[in-house]
């Protein structure tokens, strides 16, 4: 999964990136906070970030007349808000230089903290040569972060990425189509050291992985099934989140409400098996939903458990459905252990329900390069069959916000999910 609850961090705009995604803890600072010494960045953590970050794919380029006039409407009023924000800060700038930026570090963004505009993003480059498939190798992600502070206790984030922009080789039934997504859209209000309130477009609080997908905060270039081919990567709505403190312990809490059907931005597919190399035409866009997650932070925070329940209904097919989620993250000093599991059930009568989980280890070989073992077993209902899945990789980070990926992937009837092969990927956070 993405580095789990409890992992090194290293700090600077990937800390951020690692905990303020969909993390419910408030903001403190304009720079990387709760920062910890290693490697790979953590999700879920006991820092207290809230800015804002992650990903997902697509580029046509996004034409608000073309849109359905339900999603017209606030992708026109979304950007108008954004040239409104950004108007002041113009202004103030005329009466002297208060566009000078804080120092830059590869990783961290671009910080004004005059006009308290964080500017950063990611980028990969992925390599496939998968069973039935000719090698392809394409540029999964390029997105760019904008984070905007309104305030002392507001702030408007937004993530537009350009998914597949650039793709050699592969059959041409295989390729995907590129697409330039409003990938998040949101503006936070810190209204109580334990309540937070978000209004827009954001990540699925659904698992550990959904909510720090990145590719630079991933241990592997390939996503488990699990944690994106039931529900949907998005939501549109709003959400209260935040952290409690009982004897001892921190415990996380995400409760949402979706309205995709009016409130979503941009043309996201939300394809339910893209993550893992194939392009069935199975969508996972919600119509509406309603949910929540708990995250409990045990011994010092080495160990956490987290539970998500959700009750949705798709745009396509037009079915209810209801899933419940369960997650754990152990931080050891030779070894950490992580895993995801879930279950759904509804759509049609006779519906099979959709199950399937993974266990992750992650060992530290010598510095900065990491052995990754993962074992998963997924039962799909459609198209219906039962996957056992066995990954091995190495996650090398030469130098903070650069990562290397390299995996083989093999297992038995998974040709279709997820085919067996080799897979790399090339990513930077800037």
């Amino acid at each position: 999964m993405a580095y789990a609850s409890g992992k090194h961090h290293p700090g600077g705009f990937a800390g951020d990136l690692a905990d303020a995604p969909e993390s419910p803890r408030p903001r403190t600072a304009p720079a990387g906070v709760g920062q910890r010494k290693g490697g790979p960045a953590t999700i879920g953590r006991r820092s207290a970030a809230t800015a804002s970050r992650d990903m997902p794919r697509q580029v046509s380029t996004m034409n608000p007349s073309a849109m359905p006039p339900a999603r017209r409407a606030p992708t026109i009023a979304a950007l108008l808000a954004c040239c409104a924000l950004a108007a002041p800060g113009a202004s103030r700038a005329a009466g002297g230089d208060t566009w000078s930026h804080a120092p830059y570090a590869l990783g961290q963004g671009l910080y004004f903290p005059a006009q308290g505009l964080r500017v950063g993003g990611y980028a990969n480059l992925q390599y496939y040569d998968v069973a039935n498939d000719s090698p392809t190798l394409n540029s999964h992600d390029i997105s760019l972060f904008v984070t905007k502070d309104l305030g002392t206790r507001a702030q408007l984030f937004t993530e537009l990425d350009a998914g597949d922009a650039i793709q050699l080789g592969g059959s041409p039934p295989n390729r995907r189509h590129s697409e330039l997504d409003v990938e998040r859209l949101y503006v936070d209000y810190h209204a109580r050291a334990w309540l937070n309130l978000r209004l827009g477009k954001f990540l699925t609080p659904v698992g550990q992985w959904n909510q720090v997908h990145a590719d630079p905060l991933t241990w592997t270039v390939s996503r488990p099934l699990a944690t994106s081919a039931a529900f949907a990567r998005h939501a549109a709505g709003a959400m209260a989140f935040g952290t409690v403190t009982a004897r001892g312990h921190d415990l996380d809490y995400w409760l949402f409400a979706d309205d995709s059907r009016d409130l979503d931005v941009g043309p996201d597919q939300d394809r339910a098996y893209v993550a893992s190399g194939t392009d069935l035409p199975n969508r996972n866009n919600f119509r509406h939903a309603v949910g929540g997650r708990l995250l409990w932070h045990a011994r010092d925070d080495r160990f956490t458990l987290g539970m998500s329940l959700l009750g949705y209904r798709l745009d396509i097919p037009r079915r209810d459905y209801r899933l419940v989620g369960v997650d754990f993250g152990w931080n050891g000093r030779h070894l950490s252990l992580d895993g995801e599991g879930i279950y759904r059930e509804g759509g049609r009568p006779g519906e099979a329900a959709e199950t399937g989980g993974f266990v992750e280890a992650e060992v530290p070989l010598i510095r900065r390069l990491y052995l990754v073992g993962r074992l998963e077993r997924y039962r799909t209902s459609t198209p219906p069959q039962t996957v056992t899945l066995r990954t091995l990789a190495l996650n090398f980070r030469p130098t903070p916000g650069l990562v290397l990926k390299l995996e083989h992937r093999d297992g038995n009837r998974s040709t279709q999910l997820a085919p067996a092969g080799w897979l790399a990927s090339f990513a930077v956070l800037f």
